[in-house]
């Protein structure tokens, strides 16, 4: 079991598919006193130089922005620019874009709104089963246990035989 853990871990997160991700906003109910929302998400480890296809579309006019900036290890990146960084003019109430990633990365994406609803779409390529690659180290550390496990029961089975040879005689 560890050793197919620990493939899968390791060999499934470089499968890279073509992936579109559609997310809708604010995640918060938007109130005479609570006007305006901030949503963020991770988009998983993209390689460097991949395209990213944004289409950003509010409910009405103005009051959305968005920032996509490279993640690493809980937090963003400082120093290295941002793939996206727009926000909306007063009259506008789409925006569609192409951009490449600047490094292979996790990028971090933040979508605040003020009095507007959005739906946002990513198109890019990147591996579906990236969050498989916390469970190496739980593969690697069963292995120890799983061999354990096939070398005691060699020791049972041939102790079996030897009782069954002896009862036999």
């Amino acid at each position: 079991m560890g050793i197919l853990v620990a493939f899968s871990s390791s060999v499934l997160p470089l499968v890279k598919l073509p992936q579109i991700l559609t997310k809708t906003g604010p995640s918060f109910i938007l109130t005479e006193s609570n006007q305006y929302w901030i949503d963020t998400f991770i988009i998983p480890t993209i390689d460097n130089d991949t395209m990213i296809l944004i289409k950003l579309k509010g409910g009405h006019v103005g009051g959305i922005g968005i920032s996509i900036i490279p993640y690493k290890d809980g937090t963003p990146i400082v120093g290295e620019t941002p793939v996206i960084n727009y926000i909306f003019d007063a009259d506008q109430e789409t925006y569609t874009t192409q951009a490449k990633t600047n490094l292979k990365a996790e990028y971090f994406v933040t979508v605040f709104c003020i009095k507007n609803n959005y739906t946002l779409t990513i198109n890019s390529v990147w591996s579906p089963y990236d969050s498989l690659r916390a469970y190496l180290y739980l593969g690697l550390s069963t292995l120890p246990a799983g061999l354990l496990i096939i070398y005691y029961d060699r020791i049972i089975e041939e102790r079996d035989i030897e009782i069954q040879k002896a009862l036999n005689k």
